[in-house]
């Protein structure tokens, strides 16, 4: 084992702390640290995937028979979406635009979270334009790894406690987690290095029962909110800083 593999586990294993707490942050803050560290979108993927596969099928399975009702337009649009964003993503045309577009989503995803107004506002288009708006987190997330973005907004606004926003957002990640899995192997061709990196997976499932879930459970709703919104922001800056 490498030290620069030692490195990436160490950063899914941090990062697999966070996605206890908020139902996500493997796939969307693991992909601007590992772009920033030299891999490319494909490889990134290879790695975090497995991880955040395994912590969302964990909170899933923890949440029984207390999990929310799921918008049937995640499997008609959204799925479809991340698909052929994917697609799109790998190809060496939108290369150049992959930290541009996850540095905008970040920010932007949390400049509306400390907004009250916007928030509010796009709340109620979400009510008018739902369809929409799941075939837009599904092709953000799928040419960036970013939909998460979004999609926090989405579950916060239909629930206000953590512990439902926590299993909206897991459900989601689990589905986005399965259909990239998907498509990189069976579209893309890409199951050999999927296969080389699964032990992430391992890692951030152990990471997710020994401590990340213990600390959700004192983690209070503003201080979840908050942390979000703050790692969201920073890691945005940073992404646009450096491009």
């Amino acid at each position: 084992m490498t030290v620069e593999y030692i490195i990436v586990l160490a950063v899914i294993a941090v990062l697999s702390v966070v996605q206890s707490l908020f139902g996500m942050g493997v796939l969307v803050f693991g992909t601007p640290t590992l772009l920033l560290m030299g891999y490319d979108f494909i490889t990134t993927l290879s790695y975090l995937l497995p991880a955040s596969f395994a912590i969302s099928l964990l909170q899933v399975q923890a949440a029984g028979e207390n999990r929310v009702p799921i918008s049937k337009y995640l499997y008609l649009l959204c799925l479809p979406g991340i698909g052929i964003g994917l697609w799109f993503a790998d190809a060496p045309v939108l290369a150049s635009w992959t930290n541009t577009l996850i540095g905008g989503v970040l920010l932007f995803s949390a400049l509306i979270r400390l907004w009250k107004p916007a928030r509010l506002l796009l709340l109620t288009l979400l009510e008018k334009y739902l369809p929409i708006y799941h075939l837009m987190i599904g092709l953000t997330h799928g040419l960036t790894n970013l939909g998460g973005g979004l999609l926090a907004i989405l579950a916060s606004g239909l629930n206000s406690d953590k512990d439902l926003i926590r299993n909206t957002i897991a459900h989601y990640y689990l589905a986005f987690s399965i259909i990239q899995m998907i498509t990189l192997v069976a579209v893309l061709g890409y199951l050999d290095i999927l296969i080389a990196h699964s032990p992430t997976g391992i890692v951030s499932a152990a990471v997710y029962l020994l401590i990340g879930n213990r600390l959700f459970f004192r983690t209070s709703n503003p201080t979840y909110n908050m942390s979000l919104t703050l790692f969201m922001a920073i890691y945005g800056i940073v992404i646009l800083l450096e491009n």
